[in-house]
């Protein structure tokens, strides 16, 4: 797991993403690449990594609609200090060791379902459409992401596994894992906010990394945000970060739409 670096997580995010959040990959010149969603705005989608040509990554989020962001690894300190940041945001990327997890034992009134399929069943989607408090998020929830996931599409060299949890029939947490070779990617794992602090997250990431380990993968990987209560429950499950780029958002360059 230790021999996992950055780009290997990077081109494994792509390639999972590639049916699904990852619209488009434009190569920059520095050798960088911009990943792109056509339906989600946010500029954790929709971002520059592995490179600091932000004169670049300016004029192609224009050409998109999009907001100039950078993820950077390298290089940031200069940036840091740019006049027109507007935003930054530590993330972590984080990997498990998956060979030797068993799945959980379900508790009582709790069901597990998988689908092998790249696009999510309504009983999963009716989680990812109530994991706020706020009924505004949810909404926008509904609106941007779910038809997204909705309409994933397979990607050849990846394995799908969508998970749900029931109580007494009611989907109440979710999870997926994307397979591509020796890693796993977790991704969209939540719980309902009416069932929060029950440790559905917990059990569902457990199940998710034994289903992983049941597809053939040997390390599971994923990204969140720094030094909150995620990464803490990611770390309590035996994840480790194995790199900690930020989010940098900037304000448009001459010429931008927005």
């Amino acid at each position: 797991m230790n021999d996992v670096d950055f780009r290997e997580m990077l081109d494994a995010h792509c390639l999972m993403q590639a049916g699904c959040y990852v619209s488009d990959i434009e190569t920059a010149p520095d050798g960088g690449r911009y990943l792109w969603s056509n339906a989600i705005p946010e500029p954790g989608f929709n971002v520059g990594v592995e490179t600091t040509d932000l004169a670049w990554v300016r004029a192609t989020s224009a050409r998109r609609g999009r907001l100039p962001a950078l993820l950077v690894t390298e290089g940031g300190d200069a940036l840091s200090a740019h006049p027109d940041l507007q935003a930054a945001f530590p993330t972590r990327w984080m990997l498990g060791d998956c060979r030797d997890v068993q799945a959980p034992v379900m508790p009582e009134g709790l069901t597990l379902a998988t689908e092998v399929a790249a696009a999510p069943g309504e009983g999963y989607l009716s989680v990812c459409g109530g994991l706020y408090d706020d009924v505004g998020v949810n909404a926008i929830a509904e609106a941007v992401f779910l038809p997204v996931l909705r309409g994933a599409r397979p990607v050849e060299g990846v394995e799908t596994r969508h998970l749900t949890v029931s109580a007494d029939d009611v989907p109440v947490a979710c999870a997926s894992v994307y397979r591509a070779g020796r890693l796993a990617g977790l991704y969209n794992v939540g719980s309902l906010a009416t069932r929060r602090g029950h440790g559905l997250g917990a059990l569902v990431t457990r199940a998710a990394m034994a289903s992983a380990r049941q597809a053939g993968a040997e390390t599971v990987m994923l990204q969140c945000v720094a030094g909150g209560h995620v990464e803490r429950l990611y770390a309590d499950l035996g994840f480790t970060v194995a790199a900690s780029p930020t989010l940098m958002v900037f304000a448009p360059g001459a010429g931008s739409q927005r």
